[in-house]
């Protein structure tokens, strides 16, 4: 079995337990940048990965139940930097690094704010920014910051899901069942996690810890599996995916 993992702080509970063998299992692993993770999905390079969101609406996927990366409140690590006020922004650049963001984006300002703007790969009037960059950036920036989590909050109603355990193929319940024990066990070690991703990256362990407890939840709930299927609409109206999945989990 090959899974293909995101080297972000907040996808160290779905598979600290794993990788460090605190469970035991036969996992071949590989880090990779979430987009590389979708393409390696697609490519069938992997049989299971840490993948954004959407990513799931553009094949045959199956869904590993009860995980995933998201966030009830604000989520701090996708965020929009802006050098001048929101309804003055025309341009905005993206990064590519999560295709995931990358939707949420275009759909707040088509629906959200009601914007047309340029997207670019250029300097422009706000920036997308995700992942450990944006948790490094929000600190050391007099930028305004709109958490994109938050945003979508406050369009949807429903907590938005940045990333799932994604596999190309059917997998037995041996592997389904390692997924959900890595994800309890790291709910219940995120002291640890944050400990341990600090001693490899320049982090201040109490605001990896902070945020680990505050701004991320990893149970994917029914009000989880609603905010996706309303995400896949909106993108599916914007041609940002070929059509509105159905959710399959594996083992249904």
């Amino acid at each position: 079995m090959k899974v293909v993992l995101v080297d972000f702080l907040n996808a160290y509970p779905l598979y600290f337990a794993l990788v460090n063998k605190i469970i035991d299992n036969d996992i071949e692993f590989i880090r990779k940048m979430p987009s590389v993770c979708a393409k390696m999905l697609y490519e069938k390079q992997v049989d299971v990965g840490i993948a954004p969101s959407i990513e799931y609406a553009k094949s045959d996927y199956y869904i590993v139940p009860n995980v995933c990366i998201s966030s009830d409140y604000k989520v701090k690590s996708v965020a929009l930097f802006l050098k001048k006020p929101l309804n003055e922004v025309k341009t905005v650049k993206l990064d590519k690094n999560s295709n995931t963001s990358v939707a949420l984006t275009k759909v707040l300002f088509a629906y959200k704010y009601k914007i047309n703007v340029e997207y670019t790969e250029d300097k422009a009037d706000c920036e997308l920014v995700i992942g450990d960059n944006a948790l490094y950036r929000i600190e050391h920036t007099d930028e305004q910051v709109i958490d994109l989590a938050y945003e979508w909050l406050e369009f949807s109603g429903y907590p938005f899901v940045f990333a799932l355990w994604i596999a190309n193929k059917k997998i037995s319940t041996h592997y389904t069942d390692l997924f959900l024990k890595a994800k309890n066990w790291g709910i219940s070690h995120l002291e640890t996690i944050a400990e341990a991703f600090c001693d490899t990256h320049n982090y201040d362990y109490n605001k990896a810890n902070d945020y680990l407890k505050n701004n991320l939840s990893y149970d994917l709930t029914e009000n989880k599996i609603k905010s996706l299927e309303m995400f896949f609409n909106y993108a599916y109206k914007l041609n940002l995916i070929p059509n509105k999945p159905n959710v399959h989990f594996l083992n249904e």
